[in-house]
C-alpha cells in the first residue's frame, strides 16, 4: 500500500477544461483506489497545508511556482512526483520551443524575443504566442495574417507585461492531438520482451472531433485526412517527451499534405478526454505498485 497526493490544476491553467482536465486525475486515483492505497487529491494550493512527510507518490497536475517549488523539495527527499517538476518547469513554451529547436525535433519554424524588441518576421501568416508560463486566455495565443497585425499584437502582449514572447510559422495541414504515458524506448525492452519503465501508450485524433480551449481549430479547417506514418508520428512525439522529460504527456502537430509531421506544442497532464480510461490504465503503472 502507498500514500499518494493528487494535485489538481489550479483553474488558471485549464481554461474551458478544468472538469475535464481534473477528470483524468480522479480516473487514476479511483484505479488506485481500488488497488488498496491511500489517495488524497487536492486542489493547487491546497496541498501547501498538507503534511507530505511519509507520502510515497505526488501525481501533479499543478503549475503554478509555488506549487513546483514545493514539489522539487519533495522529490530531492525521494517521494516520486509525475511529471517531475523540472520537466513542468520545460513546458513553459519559451523553454519547451528552444529545446526541441535544439534537440531537432520536427517542430514550426519558430522565433523566442522579448517583447520589448521589434520583431523582424516575413512568414505569414503566423502565431504570435505568451513565451512565459503558459496559456490561461485566448489572447495569449494569436493568429496573424501580416506585419502591420504582429506589430499591433507584440504591442498588446507587452501592455499586459508580457516579457517573452514566441512567433511561430503557421502550418497548413490536418491539426492533430496526441497522448502518451510513459513514452517507450528500445532500452525498456529486456531481452526476455518484458517492457521496462515506458508503457508504449500513444493515442492520437484529428482536432477537429473534439474540443476546442480557445477556438482556434477552424483556422486549420476540418481534416482532410492525409496519409502519414503513424509509427513516425508516435517517434517524434516520443522524442519531444524525452528530451522535455514528461511521462504524463500530450500536444499538437501538423501533418502536411505530403505526410511531413511538424509539432506545435506539448505540455504535461493533458486531459485525454478521448482516451481516459486507457490512459488511466498505463498511468497507475508509473507508480510502481
Amino acid at each position: 500500500m502507498k500514500s499518494i497526493v493528487g494535485i489538481y490544476r489550479a483553474s488558471q491553467f485549464s481554461p474551458n477544461m478544468e472538469d475535464s482536465d481534473a477528470a483524468i486525475l480522479n480516473a487514476v486515483a479511483d484505479r488506485l483506489r481500488q488497488l488498496g492505497h491511500v489517495v488524497t487529491c487536492v486542489r493547487e494550493r491546497e496541498e501547501k497545508e498538507l503534511d507530505l512527510e511519509g507520502v510515497d507518490v505526488v501525481l501533479s497536475m499543478g503549475r503554478l511556482t509555488s506549487t513546483l517549488d514545493l514539489l522539487q523539495e519533495v522529490e530531492v527527499k525521494g517521494v516520486k512526483v509525475i511529471n517531475s517538476p523540472l520537466a513542468i518547469r520545460h513546458c513553459e513554451r519559451k523553454r519547451f520551443t528552444q529545446i526541441l529547436m535544439d534537440e531537432d525535433v520536427p517542430f514550426a519554424q519558430s522565433r523566442v524575443f522579448p517583447s520589448s524588441d521589434n520583431i523582424t518576421w516575413d512568414q505569414f501568416p503566423c502565431w504570435l504566442k505568451k513565451g512565459e508560463g503558459y496559456a490561461e486566455v485566448a489572447e495569449d495565443v494569436v493568429f496573424v495574417s501580416n506585419a502591420e497585425e504582429l506589430a499591433a499584437q507584440v504591442e498588446s502582449m507587452h501592455r499586459r507585461g508580457i516579457a517573452t514572447l514566441v512567433v511561430s510559422q503557421h502550418l497548413e495541414g490536418d491539426l492533430i492531438k496526441f497522448y502518451g504515458v510513459a513514452p517507450l524506448c528500445p532500452t525498456d525492452i529486456s531481452p526476455e520482451g518484458e517492457f521496462g519503465k515506458g508503457t508504449g501508450f500513444f493515442f492520437w485524433c484529428y482536432a477537429s472531433e473534439g474540443p476546442d480551449k480557445f477556438g482556434n481549430t477552424p483556422i486549420n479547417h476540418q481534416a482532410q485526412g492525409y496519409r502519414f506514418s503513424e509509427q513516425t508520428l508516435q517517434e517524434i512525439c516520443n522524442h519531444a517527451a524525452t528530451v522535455i522529460g514528461l511521462d504524463v504527456y500530450g500536444g499538437d502537430c501538423v501533418v502536411s499534405e505530403n505526410g511531413t509531421i511538424q509539432l506545435i506544442d506539448i505540455n504535461d497532464w493533458p486531459s485525454f478526454s478521448r482516451c481516459r480510461e486507457q490512459a488511466a490504465e498505463k498511468i497507475i503503472r508509473l507508480i510502481g505498485y
